[in-house]
């Protein structure tokens, strides 16, 4: 009841951008497994990152494994064996920087984040529902048998990918779970989709309690926010980004001017947006101004 337990407050602290905040605190992600990577190689600089969101007042830290699925790790010559290792201590890292002060949900990033070319941001990707299904139940049963029982599956960019989830969860009743989106505009999922369609879905998945959009522009989500009111059954979940562009081929974000999160924060709200937070170039900084802000 973690999840539905916070849903009952006035507002919800979420985390911010994990990969991009673990670089500016000078570690390399430059890697096909981006944040992932520091699991195997350097697992105490995840524990830093999860802590300084934790002391700067976030009350849902979000596992390292976005990137880090089951296939991602083979892919990366590392065995099944190993994978599930990993995916264990990214749970005992999250859980340790946690305590009592937050509850730890489990990052499960879309089909599009295994590829690696940026397509969680377009939904350019086309594959079989059970393809979907198996990308995504893997990581999922891993995290469950380590004692998580909140999940996020986010920036999903893909309505097929979407309708996969949704048959998924009919076979995890008892998980407590939010579905976050990535948008064109304020109007389409990443591939087109219109928002109403993509809301039609996730209105009939019970054990999703909340429904948002993450890692797409403040602006962008802003102009979404009446709709996303006025057709979800579900309660809200807003962590944008900082509005830059990512280079999938640089692996790098480019500077493009957007409007102040904690400003758009303030309205949603006043709105009844219940979870806000931040997604990439979102730091602990930014996530202490939102404390701040919202908790007066």
């Amino acid at each position: 009841m973690q999840l539905r337990d916070k849903l009952q407050q006035d507002i919800v602290i979420l985390d911010g951008g994990f990969g991009t905040t673990v670089e500016q605190f000078g570690y390399d992600v430059k890697h096909e497994l981006w944040s992932s990577n520091l699991l195997q190689s350097n697992p105490e600089a995840v524990y830093k990152v999860h802590k300084a969101f934790v002391d700067s007042g976030a009350e849902i830290i979000l596992t390292n494994t976005y990137q880090a699925s089951v296939q991602s790790f083979l892919n990366n010559g590392i065995t099944k064996d190993e994978a599930r290792t990993y995916l264990e201590k990214a749970v005992e890292l999250a859980t340790r920087a946690a305590g009592d002060k937050a509850i730890v949900a489990g990052s499960l990033g879309p089909y599009g984040a295994m590829l690696g070319n940026g397509s969680e941001y377009t939904g350019d990707y086309k594959e079989t529902e059970e393809d979907y299904i198996q990308y995504h139940k893997e990581r999922l049963d891993i995290l469950i048998e380590a004692g998580v029982n909140v999940f996020a599956f986010e920036t999903i960019p893909n309505i097929e990918e979407i309708k996969a989830v949704k048959k998924l969860l009919r076979y995890y009743p008892d998980i407590e779970a939010w579905i976050s989106i990535t948008l064109k505009d304020s109007d389409h999922l990443s591939d087109g989709t219109s928002l109403e369609a993509v809301i039609r879905e996730i209105n009939e998945i019970d054990n999703i309690l909340a429904f948002g959009v993450n890692c797409t522009s403040v602006k962008v989500i802003d102009g979404a926010v009446d709709k996303l009111i006025t057709l979800s059954d579900k309660p809200l979940i807003l962590y944008p980004n900082s509005g830059r562009k990512y280079d999938a081929v640089k692996k790098i974000w480019i500077d493009q001017q957007d409007e102040s999160l904690v400003e758009a924060a303030v309205k949603w709200q006043a709105k009844g947006v219940k979870i806000i937070g931040g997604c990439c170039q979102v730091g602990p900084e930014e996530i202490s101004e939102l404390v701040r802000t919202l908790r007066t």
